[in-house]
């Protein structure tokens, strides 16, 4: 292939960057270039790697970026793709500037530049079909799968690996491995092909086909740049490092080699309408109806399905996650039920508390204990008044452990007759007990059961119990948090090639998000049901045991309130499982 400087005859220049805008041939305007480079500049450290390269490609382009080893024609490669940014200089990609700090738009940038990396990097766990369906949803979601599946098939017939589609690519050879990464990397019909070093450990036939697809993308309208150490392609242009010298190809035959027989373009992209873009062909769309349908059956592949498979292929390392979250969620609501039994006993000590005991005088005629109990229901601090006689005090009093032993000692009835005086309000209650002492009909002895440090006690008891109750409860939570988190994200970090690859694909943020918050809710929803069913054991076992006793183990505490319980852990469930998965994933991407 013949060379000359682009400076040359014919061939006009500036700091290296070739007029491929320009005007054309025969007074024709060529079409504005897809990628332009101007004074980049790139250091790692303290040492140059590219120093002042300049050059645009127009679509249909070939253009080769040829030096030795250590030149720079990955770096520059990763600078088009938007992998790094220059330390001076600009970095172009369909009017996108790639060099600036904040680069909207850079998913949707890697959509329509796709990259073929030396090492292929096929996702491990997806087979050579599975591969290029995966690119295609990527690509394009509003593609129904089955004519994403259809064209993937047809690609690998196009190249000859029809019966290797069931194939991982660790079993696969490199040359079957590159011609899929081709296939995957045209998938989406990039308007930029950026490949690095595409013939490097594959055989001869293997190459020659590489080389046709790379030409014919190129034929297409697809602005092809190839990093190589030598020119070997049918190249427009070959842009030499580390000098940065520019060299125009005088000879642009394509290569020689067999074709490869079937148009892989045309094997994976449909019929083109004659409406033209940017040099590419616009296919017809589908109605809006179809687009959606289609939108969300890939979505739910992408995301649900996709969670699920690694969910189950990552058992070993989510069972940490779903062990540590279920120990916790079952503490978390075993508490729950203690918290409930001691709201209910407090509840019940509260109006406890909140009812006055007057203890009638042995010789109070029924006259006196009628104008008391008239008086005390005037009175507007009280809700109640039921007469207690002594039989009734000491029927009570025999149902009350302790209180029955403590009766039967005496040969009499040790209890007097007495009036329940319910207040509205427990802090109502010293005010009722002074109001009925001194009455003719009380008791002059022991008129009434209040205690002034009841209440206090009843109050403190309860915010001591509250305060254990919550410090345990956010220490519970916390553990579960670390623990499932900690192995969330050593998921994350077993799969961040994988992650990479896929954000290298261009995929959209929930492409990469949604199956990491799939697993959370998988996980999440296990350990919680895991809890449920542990809550509901307990407490089983504690009635049982209750039932045995003279008083119930969780007093207060029944199978509405269980089920709440049950309820509530599996939701705590799918929540803790949610936020570890999502916080572990912007660990991971950060």
């Amino acid at each position: 292939m013949g060379l000359q400087t682009v400076a040359t005859k014919g061939v006009r220049a500036t700091n290296g960057v070739a007029a491929a805008h320009g005007p054309g041939t025969n007074g024709a305007v060529a079409p504005q270039p897809v990628v332009k480079l101007t004074h980049v500049f790139k250091l790692f450290g303290r040492t140059p790697v590219l120093n002042n390269i300049s050059i645009s490609v127009a679509p249909g382009e070939i253009v080769e970026i040829t030096g030795p080893s250590g030149a720079g024609k990955t770096t520059l490669l990763r600078l088009i793709h938007g992998q790094l940014r220059p330390n001076r200089g600009e970095v172009w990609v369909e009017g996108h500037g790639l060099h600036r700090w904040w680069r909207r738009g850079l998913g949707r940038i890697r959509r329509d530049v796709a990259f073929l990396y030396q090492e292929q990097r096929l996702l491990p766990r997806l087979t050579a079909l599975e591969n290029l369906v995966f690119a295609m949803q990527i690509a394009d979601p509003e593609v129904p799968h089955r004519t994403i599946k259809r064209r993937a098939l047809d690609a690998l017939e196009g190249l000859s690996l029809g019966s290797r589609r069931s194939a991982y690519p660790h079993q696969l050879s490199a040359g079957e491995r590159q011609r899929v990464a081709v296939a995957r990397a045209l998938s989406g019909r990039p308007k930029v092909l950026l490949a690095d070093e595409p013939l490097a450990s594959i055989d001869d036939e293997n190459a020659q086909i590489v080389m046709r697809l790379l030409e014919e993308a190129a034929a297409n309208g697809t602005a092809v740049i190839v990093a190589t150490h030598r020119p070997t392609f049918a190249a427009h242009r070959v842009l030499r490092l580390p000098s940065g010298e520019l060299l125009v190809s005088r000879d642009r035959s394509p290569s020689n080699g067999k074709h490869p027989g079937i148009s892989l373009w045309r094997r994976i992209r449909p019929a083109a309408s004659r409406t033209r873009k940017n040099g590419h062909a616009a296919p017809a769309r589908l109605p809006l109806w179809r687009r959606l349908i289609a939108l969300a059956d890939n979505s739910f592949r992408l995301v649900v399905l996709s969670g699920l498979s690694s969910w189950a292929r990552d058992l070993r390392l989510t069972a940490p996650a779903l062990g540590s979250m279920a120990m916790t969620l079952v503490l978390c609501g075993m508490l729950a039920l203690v918290g409930i039994s001691i709201a209910t006993v407090a509840g019940e000590q509260a109006g406890q508390a909140s009812i006055v005991r007057v203890y009638l005088a042995t010789d109070a005629s029924p006259s006196a204990v009628a104008a008391l109990e008239d008086m005390l229901r005037a009175d507007p601090h009280v809700s109640t008044v039921t007469e207690i006689s002594a039989e009734q005090a000491l029927q009570d009093a025999q149902n009350r452990p302790g209180l029955g032993a403590l009766a039967g000692l005496a040969g009499s009835n040790p209890f007097s007759a007495s009036l329940d005086v319910q207040a509205k309000q427990i802090g109502e209650v010293a005010a009722i007990a002074a109001e009925v002492v001194g009455d003719p009909a009380v008791d002059t002895t022991y008129p009434t059961s209040y205690d002034p440090g009841t209440y206090n006690r009843l109050r403190n008891i309860a915010l001591v119990i509250g305060g254990i109750g919550a410090g345990l409860l956010l220490l519970f939570a916390v553990v579960a948090y670390a623990v499932a988190a900690n192995s969330m994200r050593a998921i994350a970090a077993a799969r961040q090639s994988e992650v990479t690859v896929t954000r290298l694909l261009g995929a959209r943020v929930w492409m990469v998000r949604g199956p990491f918050v799939t697993e959370g809710l998988v996980t999440g929803a296990l350990a919680g049901a895991l809890a449920a069913a542990a809550v509901l054991g307990v407490w089983t076992l504690a009635s049982g045991l209750g039932s045995q006793t003279y008083s119930q183990i969780l007093p207060g505490v029944g199978p509405n309130s269980v089920r709440y319980v049950a309820a509530a852990v599996m939701v705590a469930g799918l929540a803790l499982g949610a936020l570890t998965a999502m916080l572990g994933f912007r660990r991971m991407r950060a």
